[in-house]
């Protein structure tokens, strides 16, 4: 019988990984994406990884969720092509948690996002006109109406899918089209990652842009009193920013993989020991 116990040892090690990273993030719940654990994983690979991991368990996640914001980024563009069509015991709502941006990126491109989320669910989805950050002069008035609309939306959440970004001094700028004024103000910051264009520090602070623009995105405080939050994020650079994130309660459950569970047990560690 050894040669059994060998081959279901990925998976008990799997759901050991889970329950002790739950435990040591006081998340509610963690999903992992087995992968190979070979070093060379490419971060896209990564990230597809993790979006099947993410569309296998969100049928599952959202099995209570009325009105579910979405954010943005290349796991959860990937997720949303992913899922399965599904079939709900109840009517579910999918809303932006961040304006538009980016011409050429589709990774970015909120409203196709919040509506591939839905077409899967049979649900209904809501649109933004607001760009994710724009000049600070006044609003149009279309603008206001817009805006309004949307926090209104926000207030009603009780579950949001977000994802997570790396420091950006990982050097690849989330929106490519921002001024060089705001690339070097993220640069030359201290900050370990970012969810929803807010960049935070390592003690959950968040780095001040206003001076820049009208950032259009759920802030962090209110993410924080949404029942379920979702992060699906993994790979090395980010291990820091889940870390961070985990211990401000910006999110509860965890979609990542194997390997990036690993890495956050093994710095946790590292961290304790100093």
């Amino acid at each position: 019988g050894e040669h059994r116990d060998l081959h279901s040892f990925p998976t008990r090690r799997s759901s050991d990984l889970a329950n002790e990273l739950r435990d040591r993030l006081k998340l509610n719940d963690v999903r992992l994406a087995s992968l190979p654990s070979q070093t060379d994983y490419g971060q896209t690979a990564l990230s597809l990884g993790i979006a099947t991991g993410a569309a296998a368990s969100l049928p599952e996640l959202l099995s209570e969720s009325t009105n579910v914001g979405v954010g943005w980024g290349y796991t959860i563009y990937h997720t949303s092509s992913l899922l399965d069509q599904c079939v709900t015991n109840r009517p579910l709502n999918f809303f932006p948690l961040v304006g538009s941006f980016g011409e050429n990126n589709p990774y970015l491109q909120i409203n196709v996002i919040a509506n591939r989320f839905a077409e899967k669910f049979n649900a209904k989805s809501f649109y933004t006109i607001m760009p994710a950050i724009r000049d600070n002069e006044k609003l149009a008035e279309i603008e206001e109406k817009s805006y309004m609309r949307l926090t209104q939306q926000w207030e009603s959440l009780d579950t949001a899918i977000i994802g997570l970004g790396p420091s950006p001094s990982n050097g690849i700028p989330l929106l490519a089209e921002a001024s060089q004024e705001y690339h070097q103000l993220l640069r030359d910051s201290d900050t370990v990652g970012d969810i929803l264009a807010s960049f935070f520090y390592e003690d959950g602070r968040i780095l001040d842009t206003s001076k820049l623009y009208f950032q259009t995105s759920l802030n962090l405080a209110d993410l924080r009193k949404i029942d379920k939050v979702i992060c699906l994020a993994g790979g090395g650079p980010k291990v820091e920013g889940i870390i961070a994130a985990a211990r401000n309660k910006y999110f509860n459950v965890l979609v990542t993989d194997t390997n990036t569970a690993q890495q956050i047990l093994d710095q946790l560690d590292l961290a304790e020991e100093k």
